[in-house]
Formats: structure tokens, sequence, C-alpha cells
């Protein structure tokens, strides 16, 4: 609830383990992209908290059962903010989009969406499987860090000199708006 407008959101693992295990289920993940989802969920959150506990973040949340949109909605919600997420910039696991494009998704990724959906601008660029990606329910997902512009760039180099996964800046926090998130297309 201590998030700030102008914060930058980190996020520090990609996306897709609810779209990958149920692919799984259906036997239409490939052997990489199953290697990988295990890896994300088996990858613990510590390394990055260490780093993450050597700034001044404002905010942090891990990303699981409500997906990216679920778990940003309540840092913005409980700070009286909105945000903007760039979904260009969102890594996701291999095979994921393709996998999403085709209907694989699952249940709990879907009511996330529709749970959600009131609460966020999608540009019309982005189509519905990417909108579902960005709601996928994750299983031990990364962390979802806010962080002041000027401590950002140092944390996001802590973090990728130290983890398996390359933690990204995603988008910002802004004043509060009509809507709690605003998912451009860039």
């Amino acid at each position: 609830s201590n998030a700030k407008p102008g914060d930058d959101l980190i996020l520090t693992k990609p996306l897709g383990t609810g779209i990958i295990t149920t692919a799984i289920k259906k036997d239409l993940a490939e052997e990489s992209t199953i290697k990988t989802a295990v890896n994300v969920m088996t990858s613990l959150n510590n390394v990055a908290a260490e780093k993450m506990n050597l700034t001044a973040v404002n905010a942090c949340t891990d990303i699981t059962g409500y997906g990216l949109i679920g778990h940003l909605h309540e840092i913005c919600k409980s700070s009286n903010l909105s945000s903007k997420i760039y979904y260009q910039r969102i890594p996701f696991i291999e095979q994921v989009e393709s996998l999403a494009s085709n209907g694989v998704v699952p249940g709990g990724s879907k009511n996330n969406l529709d749970f959600f959906n009131a609460n966020i601008s999608f540009d019309n660029g982005i189509k519905n499987h990417q909108q579902l990606m960005i709601a996928d329910a994750q299983t031990s997902g990364g962390l979802l860090i806010t962080v002041s512009k000027e401590n950002s760039k140092s944390l996001l180099n802590n973090l990728n000199q130290n983890s398996k996964f390359e933690s990204t800046i995603i988008g910002e926090l802004i004043d509060k708006q009509q809507k709690t998130i605003y998912v451009l297309n860039e």
C-alpha cells in the first residue's frame, strides 16, 4: 500500500505457468517449454527479495493465482493509484502466446480477466488471448516491485546480475484515474 506515483514496475520472472501447465495436461507443450516452466516454478524469489531489500522499494507482491492484473490491481487499489503497463515489455515463457492464441488457457485465468476486466483499459491492439496472458494464474510467479525511477535502474541491474531470469520494467504507477490498469500496446 506504499506505492507512489511515478514508481517503475519491475517484474522478476516471465509469465505463463498457468497456460503451460494447461498445455502439459493436453500434451501440447514442447519439452523446452516444460523445462522452462518447471524452472520458473521451482526458482524461489529469495534472491530477488534479498536484492530488493537492499534498495528503497515502495511496495512489492508476488504474482500467483490472481495473475499480473489481479496483483497489480491490489497494489493500485491499496495505494490509491492507477498504473500503465506496456504489453510489449512483459516477459512470457516461450510458446505461451501460440498456446493462448489457440485457446489453451486455464479457467482460473479466464476468471481473473472476467473479474478484473471492469478495472482495466486495454489498447485496441491488445487481442483477447493477450489479455488472458496477463491474467494468467501463476504458480510460484515472480515479484512485482514498485520503486522510484531514481532507484529502479540500480535495482534492475542488481536483480539481473544475480538471477536466472531477466527482470524487466513493465510499466509505471500514475495518479488515480478512472481505471486501475491501462495496458498499452507498446
